[in-house]
């Protein structure tokens, strides 16, 4: 596409400017071609070009996080009528290693942008003046992305995920922000935890949104979903309970209380999420757990439910492990999530241990009336001196990937996604951004290294930095692994799920 110049895109936010709607518009659109000390600017635009005397003049400008100041590059001026968006686009050189950059792009031109111009970020976001910076806890008021490293290569930040509730005057917090997609066209969005600013009440446990998708960006148009079974209800204003309430559950103290006394409470946290093959069903994994303030929060039962997305309703549910006694926790490797169905009549769930460090992987055989029994499950490990094979015995479990500190594993089946089969990201440090990728064919390996990176954040705030990662086979490119992050210090601290790209 021609590259031409173009203004800063005026929607829902120019009224407060007093801006007419017409005439030039544009927004920041992903960075490419990133390396350690370069990348290329892009943004989409248009402009009428209707007048001489404040043509179409356009540019962008950048900074490193935490610099108060800005550079930008050359403005590009010409008086051309556009005829609907085309791509501007811009390298930039002299950047700093493995750094955070923000961009906006800015301009001024038409009878609505008056000289010196505009500036946004990413589409729909908050308009700043040129030479000047918005919001910094404010993420969609900038393009991020972050320099190669040494060791890493570069990542981009594509945008929030976002449901109709979710408005910057009725923001929703939440992490996890797992995802699978239950039809070629729509996919289910599993959150955390949740609180909405002038909405309901905290809301513990896990809400969920549908929608559609599209690959290589973030969803902004999911539909919040009600407490099961009441069917879907399009154009919902808040979030609603999603996964039932856990009952029985006991705090992590000594002499144990039941759950909801001693600053606790019941939870049901998702750990992962897959379309059942051959149906529009939904196999979801989950933890029950007791939070509670002191003494942690261990997973008590691990429960596997058959979802249906068209009336939003369980159609089973399976509890294969029970800690014994209930406070004491599951062990680390009954702890499963990211179920992947094989081809082979199996059902794979993976999870992670430290110390020592391992990233296991368990198999059941894939029919409801089997995952639901924990004497139906094999790990794979080494019983004895032998070779690896599937066994029965905990002890015996044994690491697909070495020479990792695992703080969190996510897995998926990208098959159909150019080359790609099964991937994991896997956090590699605890409230730090850093994670890699691995690739396999098979569940048990051999898993390869693939690159590694940081997330285009600066994970502070919260106290746990930056944590939630899970990749999306639903919204990944061939040359593309979409993956998300929850961002503590997003919209001033109040936190939200962030999706970012990086090249496999």
């Amino acid at each position: 596409m021609t590259t031409r110049p173009g203004l800063v895109r005026l929607t829902a936010t120019a009224a407060v400017f007093g801006l007419a709607a017409a005439g030039c518009a544009g927004w920041s659109s992903r960075p490419t071609g990133i390396t350690s000390t370069s990348a290329t600017l892009h943004a989409q635009t248009s402009c009428l070009a209707e007048t001489t005397d404040n043509p179409c003049t356009s540019w962008f400008q950048y900074w490193p996080d935490g610099v108060t100041s800005v550079q930008h590059t050359n403005p590009v001026t010409a008086n051309v009528d556009t005829n609907g968006f085309v791509e501007v686009r811009q390298p930039i050189t002299g950047l700093r290693p493995d750094t955070l950059y923000r961009t906006q792009f800015c301009g001024y031109g038409d009878r609505n942008v008056e000289q010196p111009g505009l500036c946004i970020g990413q589409r729909d976001g908050a308009l700043s003046k040129p030479g000047s910076q918005p919001d910094a806890g404010d993420y969609s008021a900038t393009q991020n992305f972050r320099t190669a490293g040494p060791d890493t290569v570069g990542t981009v930040d594509l945008g929030r995920a976002l449901s109709t509730a979710d408005t910057n005057a009725n923001a929703i917090s939440r992490d996890a922000g797992l995802s699978a997609a239950y039809s070629p066209s729509r996919s289910l969005w599993l959150f955390g935890d949740t609180v909405q600013r002038n909405g309901p009440a905290f809301l513990a446990g896990t809400t969920a949104a549908a929608g559609p998708h599209v690959r290589g960006e973030a969803p902004t148009r999911l539909e919040e979903l009600p407490t099961p079974p009441a069917a879907p209800q399009p154009g919902r204003a808040s979030p609603a309970p999603f996964l039932p309430r856990p009952q029985g559950l006991l705090t992590p103290h000594d002499p144990p209380a039941a759950c909801g006394t001693n600053n606790s409470y019941p939870a049901s946290w998702p750990t992962g999420l897959a379309q059942i093959p051959g149906t529009e069903r939904m196999l979801i994994v989950y933890g029950e757990l007791c939070v509670a303030k002191t003494g942690g929060w261990p997973t008590e039962r691990l429960k596997l439910v058959e979802y249906d997305p068209a009336t939003n309703r369980f159609v089973s549910t399976g509890t294969p492990f029970v800690a014994a006694p209930l406070q004491a926790g599951l062990p680390a490797a009954q702890l499963l999530g990211s179920p992947v169905f094989g081809d082979d009549g199996y059902l794979y769930l993976f999870g992670r241990q430290l110390n020592p460090d391992i990233v296991l992987v368990a198999r059941v055989p894939a029919d409801p009336n089997a995952w639901g029994n924990g004497a139906n499950y094999h790990w794979w490990g080494r019983p004895g001196d032998g070779p690896a094979q599937w066994t029965e015995d905990l002890t015996a479990v044994t690491s697909i990937i070495s020479g990792v500190t695992p703080w969190s594993v996510h897995v998926a089946d990208y098959t159909g996604v150019g080359p790609h089969r099964l991937a994991m990201i896997v956090k590699t440090s605890f409230a730090t951004s850093g994670f890699r990728l691995y690739t396999a064919t098979s569940p048990t390996g051999p898993w390869t290294a693939g690159p590694a990176g940081h997330v285009p954040d600066t994970c502070q705030g919260g106290g746990f930095g930056c944590y939630a990662y899970h990749g999306h086979a639903e919204l990944s490119t061939p040359d593309q692994f979409v993956f998300s992050w929850y961002s503590p210090g997003d919209r001033g601290g109040f936190g939200h799920v962030r999706l970012g790209a990086i090249a496999w």
